[in-house]
């Protein structure tokens, strides 16, 4: 049976509800709950949540590489799983786009070189903090020692030093370096479609390359899920996220591979003419039916269904962006939590 998650509205929520959140999506009986890098720190949104959770997994979707350096990172990780007992899943990347590279003043060229180096040094950097067995790693874009005198000793309280990672992308070359190296490969604006014929079967061959097995690796996806006995509103919030998440320039790769080149262009020109007031106005229903699950509780159960046929965990992702109201926000992951709890 295919794993489920969900995100939490982290852009336009105040801090005390995402313990909130977590705690009723824990209590639901969901596999996981999903933070991600915007403004707000992941790590320290997942110490909230992990004082009032018990069961359910804590999930970066994603936190940004390019602003930490990998012991950094490291370091992080290891608080949450602290916190957590065990609990923590890193999806990891290098950043959104112009968002990361102008904000940090870093490049993010090279990505699958940059979070191949990535990975590595996390899991030298958890290893040597747990036994502190010598280790040394040159890269083209990191590296990393351990001092030749530390006075200070080992990390304590490591629960893992195998902590999942999860690998954050799009691109074919991204899904590779996840079937090669990670625990697990995360998407957004997926469709079964472009998953089934472009996704997996590059994730499959990361896997054969690495002589690695196919359950050693977990496809995930961030589906956006906007659900509401109102079926007007639980469609307007979809095309707000649906309009600004196609404009990404990342996504052209699933745009181009869908055919829907035409209705993202018209999206693109409105948003840079009229700005975000125009999204739910000019996203057309065919984007919306392609990147989210909408509606009513029982559409978006039955939306659901071809997601859990091609993804080993689907995440249902609550909408957030502009101008999608906080209270909007959190009607809707409370609908989300409603219409899918397990318990």
């Amino acid at each position: 049976m295919s794993r489920l998650g969900l995100t939490m509205p982290i852009l336009n929520q105040p801090y005390s509800n995402f313990p909130i959140f977590a705690n009723l999506a824990d209590e639901a009986g969901f596999d996981s709950v999903w933070d991600y890098e915007f403004y707000r720190n992941p790590f320290i949104i997942h110490a909230l949540c992990a004082q009032v959770t018990k069961n359910i997994k804590l999930a970066t979707g994603l936190a940004a590489a390019v602003g930490r350096s990998p012991f950094e990172m490291a370091n992080a990780a290891l608080d949450v799983e602290e916190l957590s007992k065990g609990r923590l899943i890193l999806g990891l990347g290098t950043g959104g786009g112009d968002w990361a590279e102008y904000f940090n003043g870093n490049d993010i060229d090279h990505p699958v070189t940059r979070i191949s180096e990535y990975i590595d040094i996390l899991r030298l950097a958890w290893k040597h903090l747990a036994t502190g067995e010598p280790a040394s790693y040159k890269g083209k874009f990191y590296r990393f020692d351990n001092p030749p005198m530390n006075i200070f000793g080992l990390r304590r309280d490591i629960v893992r030093t195998d902590v999942p990672i999860y690998v954050s992308g799009l691109r074919p070359k991204m899904a590779q370096l996840a079937g090669e190296k990670a625990n697990g490969f995360l998407g957004f604006l997926m469709t079964p479609k472009f998953i089934k014929e472009v996704w997996e079967p590059n994730v499959v061959a990361g896997i054969q390359k690495a002589g690695r097995q196919r359950k050693d690796v977990e496809t995930t996806a961030l589906v956006l899920c906007s659900v509401s006995d109102d079926r007007k509103e639980a469609l307007r919030r979809a095309r707000i996220n649906v309009g600004l998440y196609v404009c990404y320039p990342v996504g052209e790769v699933v745009i181009n591979h869908m055919g829907l080149q035409d209705e993202r262009n018209a999206v693109l020109q409105a948003l840079m003419t009229e700005g975000p007031a125009a999204l739910e106005r000019v996203t057309s229903d065919a984007l919306v039916k392609a990147f989210s699950i909408a509606g009513t509780p029982a559409e978006c159960h039955e939306q659901y269904q071809q997601y859990k046929e091609v993804l080993d965990h689907v995440v249902l992702h609550t909408p957030y962006v502009p101008p999608i109201a906080q209270a909007d926000s959190e009607d809707a992951i409370r609908n989300t939590i409603r219409a899918f709890a397990r318990r």
